[in-house]
């Protein structure tokens, strides 16, 4: 009889169905940069946003975004508070901090100026004596900032919590001659904001790239002791969802 139990026992303890453990949370932070990240009625979107909550779900986490002032979001990446940061260029000093991933998404930079101006350039020199506008939280190309160190250009940086729509108003007012912003974003704001502030209607994106093309990236904490093994996962499978080619 002890034995027909203990056997009836396994057999309906093997038919219950296994309750399978949470996925791990990814604490993922960033800050509004439409089109590449935005919040719209509360539901955090964009282009970045799909890229990245695709790949960390595909690697077995549960990504929990916060949208967040970029220095803020940058802070808690270098102290380990969060984990995983996104979308910013590389460089050399912020590879202190982080790991980057491979390319989510392709950032060009440009200048702005107003429609009715004829201005134009081929090298930095023809900016030298022009009232120029930058953003305090982008990395830009290595041999304009270094351009920029010569103090040829009368230089404002914008620090407000929308750096880009606020140089793209100060171009529009002709409170500046240029402003440097990634392509696809400012002409995004430019779109979005013109009905509230209709001098937007006046500026537009002059020829000519500065730096060459570059990319948008994840990065992940240094401060996590398994972050070389998050980055090679995260590449994996960004690779096989067939989503942006790394260079």
């Amino acid at each position: 009889m002890l034995i027909r139990r203990v056997i009836s026992m396994l057999i309906l303890w093997a038919a219950m169905p296994v309750q399978s453990e949470p996925a791990p949370v990814l604490e993922v932070v960033t800050t509004e940069y439409p089109p590449f990240e935005y919040l719209e009625n509360g539901t955090l979107r964009g282009q970045d946003v799909a890229t990245v909550r695709a790949v960390v779900e595909r690697m077995g986490y549960a990504p929990r975004f916060r949208i967040l002032p970029w220095a803020r979001a940058e802070l808690m990446v270098r102290n380990g508070t969060a984990d995983l940061l996104f979308s910013l260029t590389a460089s050399p000093q912020r590879e202190r901090y982080y790991l980057f991933t491979d390319p989510i998404s392709t950032a060009r930079d440009v200048f702005y100026a107003r429609k009715d101006t004829d201005l134009s350039w081929s090298e930095f020199d023809d900016l030298a004596n022009l009232r120029l506008g930058i953003s305090a939280s982008y990395s830009y190309d290595p041999a304009f900032m270094d351009w920029l160190a010569q103090d040829q250009a009368e230089v404002r940086t914008m620090r407000q919590e929308q750096p880009d729509l606020a140089g793209l108003r100060m171009v529009a007012l002709d409170r500046m001659d240029l402003f440097i912003c990634e392509q696809t974003a400012c002409n995004y704001l430019i779109r979005t904001y013109q009905k509230q502030y209709p001098e937007l209607s006046e500026v537009t994106a002059i020829p000519g790239t500065v730096g060459e093309e570059r990319h948008f990236r994840a990065a992940f904490s240094r401060q996590r002791p398994d972050a070389e093994q998050l980055r090679s996962d995260f590449n994996r499978v960004l690779n096989q969802l067939g989503l942006p080619d790394s260079d």
